[in-house]
């Protein structure tokens, strides 16, 4: 193999280098994020050893140099080797994490700063962004940066609720990395990964909610209770990966029943209205009618109360009048016939004839002339 071969198969050649981890593009600095995968294709070949190289370029480079000059070739290979040990040298930004790895397998991970590997293919670096929040679409895609604007995704966004209806959930996933090592040799596909397990746990949340509690005061809680699910199962994944949130866009129902589904919901809200109605003329007519009751009942007992002492006092008046009587009941019976008397005939008009006067004595009624004279009324 010629020193140009080699330095092909080195660059990337017909079968490039040596594939990276799970979720890389594989090859020398090869971007973590690029989900190639392998290709299936031949098992590249071994690089020479030294020894071979040395020979290939005296036989390539001889002829060119002059005759009794070889240090021009030492010095050459040194420049080269001293180029190859200087890629080795690589940069880690403040918000990035070298992970390093030594033929092919994990070796280590490095902070930010200016750092070294062993150069390829002993070693190779990657320098995933660690602190940055990514986002996962569900049920929608963006169409704009400024992200006024989305379209949706039906076969993502349609789920079916627990009293069988359907309903339209797009949500957004926001993660970061937690464990680089996990998250570049555990998973193939962070971003497939974290969609699919999103989509399923939604799905086994809204299942086991009613259309109603998740279109009105359940949105809240099925979005922590969808996290909490979420993150449980990429932590059975050995992901690295952690959920910070998941922001419900749109629940809705679908267009086609959304219509009916509003008359639905104006019937309920006109149903709940009445009630409250109905329930602040009861709260308003009952204490005012028990407060009536009261008053009827305080009346009656105060007109009870009375009448007895009335009954009573009448009582203990004739029981008086009754031992008087006892004792002396001609005075007695005399004084209550007066007493009588004077009471029936206090206002009657009386004519009073002496007994003694004998024969027949003329009445003439002087009183009714001298009323009918003064104009007044017998």
């Amino acid at each position: 193999m010629s020193i140009f071969s080699w330095m092909t198969w080195n660059n990337g050649g017909p079968w490039g280098p040596p594939p990276g981890p799970k979720n890389s593009g594989g090859g020398n600095g090869g971007n973590p994020w690029n989900r190639g995968g392998n290709s299936g294709g031949p098992t590249p070949p071994m690089p020479p050893n030294l020894d071979e190289l040395l020979k290939q370029l005296r036989g390539n480079f001889g002829p060119m140099l002059p005759k009794g000059n070889k240090s021009a070739l030492t010095a050459a290979l040194s420049v080269l080797g001293l180029i190859w040990l200087g890629s080795g040298v690589y940069q880690v930004g403040s918000n990035e994490l070298g992970v390093v790895m030594r033929f092919g397998a994990f070796e280590r991970t490095e902070p930010p700063g200016l750092r070294y590997h062993l150069p390829y293919p002993f070693e190779e670096a990657f320098t995933p962004v660690v602190t940055q929040q990514n986002e996962t679409q569900v049920g929608f895609r963006r169409t704009s940066r400024a992200g006024d604007s989305a379209r949706s995704v039906p076969e993502e966004s349609m789920m079916l609720t627990q009293d069988e209806n359907i309903i339209n959930v797009e949500y957004a996933v926001f993660w970061r990395i937690s464990d680089v090592a996990k998250f570049l040799f555990e998973i193939r596909d962070p971003g497939t990964t974290i969609k699919m397990a999103a989509e399923s746990v939604m799905r086994e949340v809204i299942g086991q909610n009613k259309l109603q509690y998740a279109l009105t005061e359940g949105r809240g809680q099925i979005a922590e209770e969808a996290k909490a699910r979420l993150q449980t199962l990429l932590d059975e994944y050995d992901s690295g990966i952690v959920v910070t949130q998941i922001n419900l866009q749109t629940v809705s129902v679908p267009d086609e029943v959304k219509a009916a589904f509003q008359d639905v919901v104006n019937a309920r809200l006109d149903q709940e209205r009445f009630q409250n109605q109905a329930t602040a003329h009861a709260n308003r007519v009952i204490p005012e009618a028990k407060g009536q009751a009261g008053k009827l009942m305080q009346e009656a007992m105060a007109y009870r109360d009375q009448k007895i002492a009335l009954a009573q006092g009448e009582a203990d008046r004739f029981r008086e009048v009754l031992l008087a009587y006892n004792a002396s009941r001609d005075v007695t019976a005399t004084r209550l016939y007066l007493e009588t008397m004077e009471q029936v005939l206090g206002s009657a008009n009386k004519v009073i004839i002496d007994k003694n006067v004998g024969g027949a004595l003329p009445f003439f009624p002087l009183q009714d002339t001298l009323r009918k004279s003064d104009g007044s009324k017998p």
